[in-house]
C-alpha cells in the first residue's frame, strides 16, 4: 500500500511538471502582435513628425512629416521596431500629405537586426507611379529589434566612428572646423603621409564632400576611398596627394530624417557663395565648410580637384568640370576617362563626362561654385541607387580612388 502511494504521487507529480513545461514552451512561442507603441521615430536615423497608426494585424499607416521650411518635401522613413518583432511580418503603408514635390519613395529601403548589416527591401508601387503613396511588405521576423531606413543607411554616429578609427593611422587627421547648429562636431578627415619625400607644395588636393545627408549610398562610395587609401595599396598615394573627407555637411539631419537640409531647412547643394564664405549670406553648416576649404585653397597643397558626392538612379555617374592640370601638367581629362574604363570591369560607373552645357545647378553648388571662384575640377559623382548592398557602394568607391591614383601619377611641377 505504501509503494502503491508513492508510485501515485510519483505519477501525478510528472503530470504537473510536464504540463508546467508544456506551459513554459507555449510561452517561450508565444508571439505578440505588433502595437503602435512597438514603433520609434527618434533614433540615430529618425523621421522628424511622423506618425503611426494601426490599421490591421501586424499592418501600419506612417504619415510623413516635411522638412523644416519646405512642405513640398518629405522626411524619409526612418525608424527602429523596438521590441516584439520576432515572429512578425509587417505590412507597412506609408503617405505624405504635403503637396507635390519631392517623394519619399524615390530609392530602395534597407532593414537590419544590429543597424549594420542591411538587407534591402523595395517599395510596391515607385515613385513615378504613386510619388505619395506607397507599401512595403516585411518578411516574418527573427529577432525582436528591427532597424528601417533609406538606402543602405548611415547615421552620424556610424560615419563618426569610423571617422575615429581610421584616424587612429599614422597618415590620417581628423579636424573638427565648428559645431552644427544642433552641436554636433563637422569634421574634415584629412589623410597623406606626411614624411613623404614629395613636397607638400607638389602634392595634388582632393576633396570629397556630402552635401544631401539622406543621400547615404554615396557616404558608403567615400568609404570604399578612405579605407583603399589607408591600405598598403594606397601607399604611393598618400605619398603625392593630400585626401579631405566630408561626410555630413549637415550632420544634425539623419536623426531627423531630413533629405537634403539642415536646420534652417536650406538644401545644402544650394548653399556655396562663389564670391567668398559670407556668415550673413550663407547657412551655418555651409559657411564653416566654405571657410575651411577657402584656407585650404591658400594652404601648402590647395585643393586641384572637388567631388560633389550624391546618389540619384542608376550606376555611379561622375559629370566633370575640367580643371587646369588636365591637358598640361597631366593628360587631357580623356586619359582620365580611360583609366577610370579600364578599372571598372563590371561596369558600376558610367563613363566620365564633361558637364559644360546644361549648366547644371550653378555657382551655389559644391561643384559648379569652386569652380566658379577658384577654376579647379570639378567633379559632380552622382547615381549609384541600383547599389543595394554597403559593400557594392564602396567597390564603387575604390574604383574611383584608383582612377585617381592613376591619372595623378606624379607631382605637380
Amino acid at each position: 500500500m505504501l509503494y502503491f502511494k508513492q508510485f501515485y504521487s510519483l505519477f501525478i507529480t510528472g503530470i504537473i511538471l510536464a504540463l508546467i513545461h508544456t506551459g513554459c514552451a507555449d510561452d517561450q512561442h508565444r508571439v505578440t502582435e505588433l502595437s503602435v507603441d512597438d514603433f520609434y521615430f527618434n533614433g540615430l536615423l529618425g523621421s522628424h513628425g511622423a506618425e503611426i497608426a494601426r490599421v490591421d494585424t501586424n499592418h501600419f499607416l506612417i504619415t510623413l512629416d516635411h522638412a523644416p521650411d519646405n512642405p513640398q518635401w518629405p522626411n524619409k522613413v526612418n525608424f527602429e521596431i523596438r521590441q516584439n518583432a520576432k515572429g512578425n511580418d509587417l505590412t507597412l503603408e506609408v503617405e505624405f500629405e504635403g503637396g507635390p514635390g519631392m517623394s519619399f519613395n524615390e530609392y530602395h529601403q534597407s532593414w537590419s537586426y544590429d543597424g549594420e548589416n542591411w538587407q534591402p527591401i523595395h517599395w510596391e508601387k515607385g515613385f513615378r507611379d504613386s510619388p505619395q503613396y506607397d507599401i512595403l511588405e516585411f518578411p516574418v521576423f527573427e529577432e525582436d529589434h528591427v532597424h528601417v531606413g533609406t538606402q543602405v543607411p548611415m547615421s552620424f554616429e556610424t560615419a563618426e566612428a569610423m571617422k575615429q578609427e581610421w584616424a587612429e593611422h599614422p597618415h590620417a587627421t581628423l579636424h573638427t572646423i565648428g559645431e552644427s547648429m544642433q552641436g554636433r562636431p563637422l569634421y574634415r578627415l584629412e589623410i597623406t603621409d606626411p614624411d613623404s619625400p614629395v613636397a607638400p607644395e607638389q602634392r595634388w588636393g582632393h576633396y570629397f564632400a556630402n552635401q544631401h545627408p539622406g543621400e547615404h549610398n554615396s557616404h558608403w562610395r567615400m568609404v570604399g576611398m578612405a579605407d583603399w587609401i589607408l591600405s598598403d595599396e594606397g601607399d604611393e598615394f598618400r605619398q603625392r596627394n593630400v585626401a579631405h573627407f566630408i561626410f555630413f555637411m549637415s550632420p544634425d539631419a539623419p536623426t531627423h530624417g531630413w533629405y537634403r537640409v539642415n536646420e534652417e531647412g536650406i538644401d545644402m547643394n544650394r548653399s556655396y557663395s562663389p564670391e567668398g564664405s559670407d556668415p550673413d549670406e550663407q547657412t551655418h553648416e555651409a559657411y564653416e565648410f566654405q571657410t575651411d576649404l577657402e584656407e585650404l585653397m591658400v594652404s601648402e597643397t590647395p585643393i586641384t580637384t572637388i567631388w560633389a558626392m550624391h546618389t540619384w538612379q542608376g550606376i555611379v555617374e561622375p559629370l566633370l568640370r575640367v580643371g587646369p592640370e588636365m591637358g598640361t601638367t597631366l593628360g587631357p581629362w580623356e586619359d582620365f576617362a580611360e583609366i577610370m574604363a579600364s578599372n571598372d570591369p563590371d561596369e558600376l560607373i558610367k563613363p566620365l563626362a564633361v558637364r559644360d552645357s546644361p549648366p547644371g545647378f550653378g555657382p551655389v553648388s559644391w561643384s559648379d561654385g569652386p569652380h566658379h571662384q577658384f577654376g579647379i575640377t570639378a567633379i559632380l559623382c552622382e547615381g549609384g541607387s541600383t547599389f543595394y548592398t554597403s559593400e557594392k557602394n564602396m567597390e564603387s568607391g575604390e574604383i574611383l580612388i584608383r582612377s585617381i591614383d592613376e591619372y595623378y601619377n606624379i607631382p605637380k611641377e
